[in-house]
């Protein structure tokens, strides 16, 4: 799912969960992370995904639409009439 998505945003997650599997992934496969800083500060495996390139560390998920209509403004730019 990662690598069809925009980016992919993790609210909660264990050491062991398939969020934390998808939130790999989305960083092999070049996309948008985004972490809730409680995760990063309660979850080892999150501080070492916050320090990769493409991760974004968010307070709430409302912070993250600003960034996703950034990711998608030049493709609505580009589109066809």
């Amino acid at each position: 799912m990662s690598g069809m998505a925009i980016g992919t945003a993790v609210i909660e997650a264990g050491p062991t969960s398939g969020a934390k599997g998808q939130a790999r992934l989305a960083l092999q496969h070049g996309k948008r992370l985004f972490l809730i800083e409680s995760l990063v500060a309660s979850q080892e495996w999150a501080r070492r995904f916050a320090e990769h390139p493409g991760t974004t560390v968010v307070r709430s998920a409302a912070e993250i639409l600003p960034y996703i209509e950034r990711l998608v403004s030049p493709a609505r730019e580009l589109s066809v009439s």
